[in-house]
């Protein structure tokens, strides 16, 4: 299937706004560039949602969090999902994935917990991992404190919050305690460790034209491992798990011109095999981040199919 009018139009005034070929630009400039993208493109939907920003205690200082609830009267606690954002652990913020996280927040009738988690490359692996597991942690043993239901708590991140989305969900699955009832895998990164030859999306879509390119992945990966980081490492790359029984139902979405569509195939491969549930959907004429952009109807489908499966997942 061809790319959708609006989403080539989309990559039409992104593409002659990008950098050139050999143009460095600094990770404050390619922060501030992400936050401008997702602001642009956020679309006109307004849900109504109630928001309260707070603090959780991390493992070296606060973690700050905006807690989201839908309008209207609830006679039993809500599911809480907890969400990771993207910007490969380096860009990207609550405030730039607000406007996303309010129309889950509203369409599923459920509790979102957005992580401000500690970014590349001032603070590298596995800071930013610490920070979002503790907050995962807090939703499980605290989240009847904000009128919600700690027996169904899920856990969802895209691209690189995928990574993260994916690496905790593993842990908390690890451990005993309370355990996760699903998590949800938007487009997610799951394998740095592997030459990027060993999947074909990324060669076909990886050369800059559709968003995401094999170079920003790989500027994103060396930004985000510290020195003497295993790149072949579970926790920083899922696809590496061998213990794969233990995670609970899985959600994966992805474009079909997205340089990451194989690796998200193959995990999906690897889930069922292990005998994980999972239910796995590619949006053919999208492209990577495709649901942060409110402006395409494609994007607005793929929420309210999402919005549906935590329906199905989290809800009686």
């Amino acid at each position: 299937m061809a790319l959708d009018e609006q989403t080539t139009a989309l990559l039409a005034q992104l593409n002659s706004q990008a950098a050139k070929p050999g143009q460095d630009i600094s990770i404050l400039e390619a922060r501030l560039g992400a936050v401008a993208l997702f602001t642009a493109f956020a679309g006109n939907e307004i849900h109504a949602c109630i928001t309260q920003d707070r603090m959780v205690e991390g493992p070296s200082g606060d973690v700050c969090v905006r807690c989201y609830w839908p309008e209207g009267k609830q006679d039993t606690p809500y599911p809480i999902i907890v969400f990771f954002h993207g910007g490969g652990w380096s860009m990207g913020d609550v405030a730039s994935y607000d406007s996303f996280v309010r129309s889950i927040c509203a369409l599923s009738r459920s509790i979102l917990i957005s992580v401000d988690y500690r970014l590349a490359p001032e603070h590298r692996f596995p800071t930013g991992l610490e920070d979002a597991y503790a907050v995962m942690e807090w939703a499980l043993s605290h989240g009847a404190e904000i009128k919600g239901d700690v027996t169904k708590v899920a856990v969802m991140g895209d691209s690189s919050g995928g990574n993260l989305a994916a690496v905790i969900a593993h842990r908390i699955q690890a451990r005993a305690g309370p355990r996760l009832a699903a998590q949800f895998l938007l487009y997610p990164v799951l394998d740095v460790s592997a030459p990027h030859s060993q999947y074909p999306s990324r060669m076909a879509f990886g050369n800059g034209e559709y968003l995401l390119s094999r170079d920003g992945i790989d500027s994103a990966t060396n930004w985000y491992l510290g020195e003497g980081a295993e790149i072949s490492e579970s926790e920083i790359s899922p696809m590496r798990e061998k213990n794969l029984h233990i995670l609970p139902p899985t959600v994966i979405m992805v474009g079909g011109y997205d340089p990451l569509l194989d690796e998200a195939k193959s995990y999906q491969v690897r889930l069922q095999a292990a005998g994980v549930p999972t239910s796995f959907k590619c949006f053919e004429s999208a492209i990577h981040a495709f649901l942060s952009f409110g402006v395409l109807d494609i994007a607005l489908e793929g929420r309210q199919y999402l919005a549906q499966k935590i329906k199905e997942l989290l809800h009686d």
